[in-house]
């Protein structure tokens, strides 16, 4: 049992310190003002609009078979569960002071469930990437519309009445759609081979690419101010300790590391991750305060570097 543990704890280890090695170039880039701002946000809107849809379409189409993998409709509703466990027990964390620290909760429930973990299942799950995109994408689905609704909401200090539809159905969210329903009536059969060929190339840099951003986005987070203890430890607490720990305790109770491995460590890697750069972007668009969440982002991704290894680690012995 032990042998498992530490051959995991250092398979996974390596793998995500690859991968923060890329982000860690851009991070470098940006604050050597080599990349400005907007050639960061340029790259962002390249990924949003046209990469991550063009790989989230060709593995729908290419890799979503409803025979075989009758309940993939449960994956949307994990990722709105994953949500739902973070912000309940961060109201709970921050009852006292809610109004005030309502910026935060978004930091401490919603994870980095694409650019963080392609990348990081890429490295741990070569052989399985397709399958490991295709749980993924199902899982942001079902996150991404509260991410940009309520998150926004929250992070920004903004009100309920500021938000429109175009935020909630966002280009990867629409190439979700689109390949479940050309899977589900059969077109993606009718679908001429050198067109796929073509939105597969394309998708092909968005984990590369989204990487380099990842970085690019921390790298430009001042360390001028940092948040107070009593703020970190509460974030840090749910993000790594309490939403980890009542998924894992779900998924023993439904025995999914039985029924489907791969599934149950896609799900406990989006328990795990980090909060989600979209947090950031949205603050600097809409307003917020950038130093605090952005300081708090930037602890939050220094500790996952030991937390997802070593919870991925305690997984596979369990």
């Amino acid at each position: 049992m032990s042998e498992i543990f530490f051959v995991t704890l250092t398979s996974n280890t390596l793998a995500l310190v690859q991968v923060l090695l890329i982000a860690l170039a851009g991070a470098i880039l940006v604050r050597t003002q080599v990349f400005k701002s907007g050639d960061v946000k340029g790259l962002t809107l390249i990924i949003i609009n046209v990469l991550l849809p063009a790989m989230i379409f060709s593995n729908i189409v290419g890799t979503l078979d409803p025979q075989r993998f009758p309940l993939w409709w449960i994956l949307p509703l994990v990722g709105l569960g994953l949500i739902a466990i973070g912000i309940v027990f961060a109201m709970l964390f921050f009852y006292k002071d809610l109004s005030a620290k309502r910026s935060l909760l978004p930091l401490a429930s919603m994870q980095n469930a694409g650019y963080l973990a392609l990348p990081l299942g890429q490295a741990i799950y070569p052989e399985q990437f397709d399958l490991y995109a295709l749980y993924t994408f199902l899982i942001i689905m079902g996150l991404n519309p509260i991410l940009w609704s309520v998150g926004k909401f929250l992070s920004t200090g903004g009100k309920m009445l500021e938000l429109s539809w175009k935020q909630l159905i966002t280009p990867p969210f629409i190439a979700n759609l689109l390949g479940i329903l050309f899977v589900l009536t059969g077109w993606h059969q009718y679908i001429p081979k050198i067109v796929n060929n073509a939105i597969e190339l394309t998708g092909t840099a968005t984990v590369p690419v989204a990487n380099f951003v990842l970085g690019a986005v921390l790298g430009s987070i001042s360390l001028k101010i940092w948040p107070s203890f009593a703020d970190t430890i509460r974030v840090l607490g749910v993000k790594f300790l309490i939403i980890p720990v009542v998924t894992i305790a779900i998924m023993m109770l439904v025995n999914l590391k039985v029924t489907n491995s791969l599934v149950s460590d896609v799900i406990l890697i989006q328990a795990v991750s980090p909060p989600a750069i979209a947090i950031l972007i949205q603050i600097k668009n809409y307003g917020g305060d950038a130093q605090k969440s952005g300081s708090l982002m930037l602890i939050s991704y220094i500790v996952c570097i030991v937390v997802i290894p070593v919870w991925m680690s305690v997984w596979k012995v369990m």
